[in-house]
């Protein structure tokens, strides 16, 4: 758990304490509204489920999954002291115990560049088929290919190794999978020395 409690140490330092305005901008993104039930791909330790939570209101569902235990145990103790309604469980992306179209928004935040190519396209698969029609996928990620990003970063590596990860290959994915992309471009929010983040907002037929 002090691992954990790292992580959100790390990720209010970056946001030079206005984590909130973050997740507020993401929530912005994915035009989240009231009654709106909602799933967090890779929620990490629940701020961003948190805070949809939030904004959806007591008619609104809101679930997040994560591999780590030890994420969803702190995300878990989080939605208790704020009195939030927020089922978190562990799980994966490929994987999700949900009815087919029981949800309105997926979002995938800093997540999809883990996740190998296989992953990628089992996870595609399963948004497509728990989003209702009408619904949409936000994914948040790093563009690694961006000349602007700072030398010193999390994965600053990839550059010396010629790794990459690019949302337009997202984009093409979530077309795969028949999801209509409706807006692409960089997020605004700037997270101290870590690389610019690109958005792609994506739909099922209504």
């Amino acid at each position: 758990m002090h691992g954990v409690r790292r992580y959100d140490l790390q990720m209010w330092l970056r946001t030079l304490g206005r984590e909130r305005a973050f997740r507020r901008e993401i929530l912005d993104l994915a035009h989240l509204a009231p009654g709106e039930d909602v799933l967090d791909l890779g929620c990490g330790t629940g701020s961003l489920a948190l805070a949809a939570k939030r904004r959806t209101g007591p008619s609104g569902t809101v679930h997040g999954i994560d591999p780590s235990p030890e994420m969803i145990e702190r995300a878990r103790s989080k939605a208790r002291r704020a009195r939030l309604d927020v089922r978190f469980e562990p799980g994966t992306a490929q994987e999700l115990e949900l009815a087919d179209a029981s949800v309105d928004v997926v979002f995938a935040t800093l997540v999809l560049h883990h996740l190998p190519h296989d992953a990628l396209v089992g996870a595609g698969r399963e948004i497509a088929r728990v989003l209702r029609p009408g619904g949409r996928f936000l994914a948040v990620d790093i563009d690694l290919d961006d000349t602007r990003n700072p030398r010193r970063s999390p994965h600053a590596h990839a550059h010396r190794i010629g790794a990459r990860f690019d949302l337009d290959d997202i984009a093409k994915l979530a077309e795969h999978v028949g999801l209509a992309v409706l807006d692409s471009g960089e997020v605004p929010f700037r997270l101290v020395r870590f690389e610019r983040m690109r958005y792609l907002l994506a739909a099922t037929p209504s």
